[in-house]
């Protein structure tokens, strides 16, 4: 009995678990293991089209710094195609209509978000409150500017300036109306201060914008240069007191007022974005959704995409086929993309609830092992009481064999008498389990808190396969407990046995 209610129960929650994370993950992901996919549209049609599919649409994720009236925090968004019926219906489907009834306006305006139950409980939002959101790409503009040495390039690097200017000093002759350098030696200057140059992302040594690009400045006033055939260069007059001019800017540099410059100069600052809380669907804890459901063209301002989407996610006939799906779309569309099924993406939740059923199953079995130690003692405790009955049975002929069958009899008509009584109260506790829930709430007992698992009602599951194995593991059980005394009975001395009467 106590098996049965258990696992109906928790393949009731898995069964909503699984219905939850379907109802706002795409069924496959197809993204480019090269980037941003820039043919989206093309995409979404020739995917809707693939067999086995449904809709295709669209995917932009992120974080996103969520503003109200009361709190702000950091939450997790989710932007999809608004102009995919399909999609839209879907997320349609998901909202809460009776705890948070839904707005008339259309949802596929740009200017329209729906939030999580996990978000609108936490910030005390409503259907047709306005939020902000804010890029978290601003965070990062932002952090390039302030995450500086507080000290100048000169002070960091004397060495190399010092060298540079030395250089700078004995490089230039004048003849002629122009400067002459030798090629060897401008090279070799051109080398010294080019280490703290970026040639790349992420090269070059850390320093203030302004001062990168002033270096920049200094390294491209040799590009000013007239290369001749015999090992020199020519330059515009004054082009030496040019560079000790940068290299004196460089190193009398106010940085405080360059700071303030650079926080001023920020370019890539994203405006918020105003949007009005359309629905709000139903995530739980135990299956946390994106927080926040935007329109995609909000998406990829927001992470500065422009016009590209992340990756396509796409709807199956059946979502239970979408592993053989996304196997089939992985060889037609090549190694360079990438195709993950819902079982994938999601595969350390489903995993934590088969961890969970299997260590149940564990813990419960003991009760029924018990119950089968307690029917052995039950039996041993019949074979003493009857050895007079076993030796009489044995004298008139009996084999060990047909007392054996005796007590294996008995088990057997215990259990299966013990297991079609506990199928039938395992079924009506499952039948009336909103009533026995209800009851242990008046006394102050919520096993099963709806604020945690966002279920109104406790569900159920009864999966036949399940119930067969129970009740056969049950008898087995049995007939193994009867099993042991059963063979004592049957090899014991008739002749002791009969001394006794």
């Amino acid at each position: 009995m106590v098996l049965i209610v258990v696992l109906s129960v928790h393949a009731g929650f898995e069964r909503n678990l699984k219905e939850i994370l379907l109802g706002y993950s795409p069924h496959v992901t197809v993204s480019s293991a090269m980037g941003g996919i820039g043919n989206w549209q093309e995409m979404e049609e020739d995917l809707a089209k693939e067999q086995g599919m449904k809709s295709a649409y669209a995917v932009v994720e992120g974080y996103v710094l969520l503003d109200t009236p009361m709190w702000r925090r950091p939450v997790g968004f989710r932007a999809f195609n608004t102009e995919n019926e399909g999609k839209v219906k879907e997320i349609d489907g998901l909202l809460d209509r009776e705890g948070y009834p839904s707005s008339q306006a259309d949802m596929g305006l740009d200017d329209r978000c729906v939030i999580s139950r996990q978000l609108a409980e936490g910030l005390g939002l409503q259907v047709g409150d306005t939020v902000r959101v804010l890029a978290a790409s601003n965070l990062d503009a932002v952090m390039k500017v302030y995450d500086v040495p507080k000290e100048k390039a000169w002070d960091l690097y004397p060495e190399i300036f010092t060298d540079f200017e030395g250089r700078v000093r004995a490089l230039f002759e004048t003849k002629d109306d122009r400067e002459v350098a030798k090629s060897d030696a401008v090279t070799e200057a051109y080398r010294v201060l080019q280490v703290l140059y970026p040639i790349e992302e992420g090269g070059g040594q850390p320093m203030r914008q302004v001062e990168t690009r002033m270096i920049g400045e200094i390294l491209d006033v040799f590009d000013t240069a007239t290369r001749r055939d015999d090992g020199t260069e020519t330059y515009p007059v004054g082009a030496k007191d040019d560079l000790l001019a940068r290299l004196a800017a460089l190193r009398e540099l106010d940085t405080e007022k360059a700071d303030v410059e650079a926080f001023r100069s920020v370019e890539e600052f994203v405006l918020p974005k105003e949007l009005t809380v359309y629905g709000v669907y139903g995530d739980t804890k135990r299956a946390v959704g994106p927080e926040l459901f935007i329109p995609l063209v909000i998406g990829m301002e927001l992470k500065g995409l422009e016009g590209v989407s992340e990756s396509i996610g796409v709807l199956c006939d059946d979502p239970y086929t979408a592993g053989g799906v996304a196997a089939d779309l992985e060889k037609k569309l090549g190694p360079e993309w990438i195709v993950r099924s819902w079982m994938e993406t999601h595969a350390q939740q489903f995993q934590l609830v088969k961890t969970e059923k299997i260590m149940m199953s564990f813990a419960l079995s003991f009760i029924t092992v018990l119950s089968a130690f307690s029917i052995m003692a039950v039996m041993y405790t019949v074979t003493v009481q009857k050895r007079q009955e076993i030796g009489v049975m044995k004298a008139l002929g009996a084999s060990s064999s047909q007392i054996v069958r005796v007590f294996l009899y008995q088990g057997l008509i215990v259990g299966i008498g013990g297991a079609l009584l506990g199928l039938g109260m395992g079924l009506t506790a499952i039948h009336y389990r909103e009533y026995i829930v209800s009851l242990l709430r008046k006394f102050g007992v919520d096993p099963f808190p709806p604020g945690f698992h966002g279920m109104s009602e406790l569900p159920a599951e009864i999966v036949p396969e399940q119930l067969v194995l129970i009740c056969l593991v049950a008898v087995v059980l049995c007939l193994v407990a009867a099993l042991i005394p059963a063979l004592m009975a049957a090899f014991r001395d008739p002749a002791k046995s009969l001394r006794n009467l």
